[in-house]
């Protein structure tokens, strides 16, 4: 009878454990997808790899098609999924759908499974798309959305207060992955752009407080408007500066001011000068509007404590009258060496740079900056050997220019006598030098003759 049940009993624990075994190995045996799964809110539990391959396929066919706009106000932009060369990864989505709760170990597999069937598992679409492609529509899109802040300030046109402005900037980080979950999800055919508001430091009330009124002195210089980006660069450095507002004692810093000049602050690629070269650059053309109020300040007769001029000559200032800025390195700075608040003007009219300093009671004094001690420096003559021309030919390939020295003056007057006369500085600019191709090529010679 013993022997009876533990045989029984025997037999009962093998059965347990090889039911116990199945159960455990069962899941691992399973030729399908795991339950709880789900792919873009789709369920895909219980499928083979070629139904999601299939289910991928109508997606991808689908969204090749692809239009979404995206919008702010009345302003609105659209974009194909062609337009960034956007598409489902068919084989990678799949296959990471096909090896969940297949990798790793049989704990992990199971709990993996586990939690899917319990909780459910979303996978992502693996999409891919040209980055660059994407980067340039965002930038296009934040040209025409992005305005800066426009303060309050008199004007020097009108002799009015121009009332202040609202600006707003497009969050460009934040709108990449809204675009591209738009484009993945078949519902989802309108995106509204991420924009912050920007707000004026300077109001028509703070003007008015400050007591701010007189012109002390001001500057124009002229630019080319069919060099747009140089252009939109002037403008963008004019509106940072204008309405800003300078207290006793205070120094204003050109670089502080206006920023870096990167495409992600509003700057565009540019000619401008680098070691004495024209060469394409990111805010191209804010030199010109540092050079404008550094005459305007100079025509104020407040104290310049930083300025560096051009390497070579410039067709805006007369010489010695240019301010160089690089963000970072170069900065054109000067102090409010006066007792009361003074308001930096910076205006621009069609081809027309307006700078104004403005401060509260009229300036006594009449200030006359002067050029003295004008050398020029001859360019210098470059060869450089040519083997289109022959021996003893000679081709100017670029005419030179000469550069200069100069020393500029501050002249103050007051009720016609003059009171002070200062050195602002003494400038050497470099000439571009002539370069000329001497032939090397010898020529043939028949030996027949």
């Amino acid at each position: 009878m013993n022997k009876r049940w533990l045989r029984t009993l025997v037999i009962l624990a093998i059965l347990t454990c090889l039911t116990g075994g199945y159960f455990v190995i069962q899941p691992f045996l399973w030729q399908k997808v795991y339950a709880g799964v789900t792919l873009e809110g789709v369920e895909v539990g219980g499928r083979d790899k070629e139904e999601v391959k299939q289910i991928l396929a109508m997606w991808y066919k689908q969204q090749q098609n692809k239009q979404i706009t995206v919008y702010y106000g009345d302003t609105a932009f659209e974009v194909g999924a062609e337009n960034i060369e956007f598409a489902i990864d068919v084989d990678g989505t799949a296959e990471e759908v096909w090896n969940f709760g297949r990798r790793g170990t049989i704990l992990e597999r199971m709990n993996n499974i586990h939690t899917a069937l319990n909780q459910g598992y979303p996978i992502p679409l693996r999409i891919r798309y040209n980055e660059s492609k994407l980067d340039h529509l965002i930038d296009t899109w934040r040209d025409k959305i992005n305005r800066p802040a426009k303060n309050a300030a008199l004007s020097i046109v009108t002799g009015g207060i121009v009332p202040q402005e609202q600006g707003r900037k497009l969050d460009a980080d934040g709108l990449r992955p809204l675009v591209v979950q738009a484009l993945k999800s078949p519902d989802l055919n309108h995106v509204p752009l991420p924009v912050t508001l920007v707000y004026p430091t300077i109001t028509v009330n703070d003007v008015a407080r400050t007591g701010i009124r007189e012109l002390w002195g001001s500057y124009t210089t002229v630019f080319d408007t069919n060099e747009s980006n140089r252009t939109m660069n002037i403008k963008l450095a004019a509106w940072k500066i204008n309405g800003h507002i300078i207290y006793p004692g205070e120094t204003f810093s050109f670089n502080e001011i206006v920023g870096p000049r990167e495409k992600d602050h509003g700057f565009k690629e540019a000619l401008e000068y680098v070691d004495g070269e024209l060469v394409p650059g990111i805010g191209g053309g804010v030199c010109q509007v540092s050079s404008t109020i550094y005459n305007a300040v100079l025509l104020a007769n407040l104290k310049v404590v930083e300025r560096y001029n051009h390497s070579k000559p410039l067709g805006y200032v007369p010489l010695g009258r240019d301010a160089t800025v690089v963000y970072g390195a170069l900065d054109f700075k000067f102090i409010n060496n006066t007792s009361t608040p003074i308001m930096m003007m910076a205006e621009v009219q069609e081809n027309q740079l307006h700078v104004g300093v403005f401060g509260q009671n009229r300036l006594p004094e009449n200030i006359e900056i002067v050029s003295m001690g004008k050398q020029i420096i001859p360019p210098a003559i470059v060869k450089q050997p040519d083997a289109t021309l022959f021996l003893g030919e000679t081709q100017v390939d670029k005419q030179g220019k000469p550069g200069y020295e100069i020393t500029t003056l501050r002249v103050v007057r007051q009720g016609g006598q003059e009171i002070s006369r200062e050195v602002l500085s003494k400038d050497r600019y470099l000439p571009d030098n002539t370069i000329v191709k001497v032939g090397s090529k010898l020529p043939s010679f028949d030996i027949n003759h």
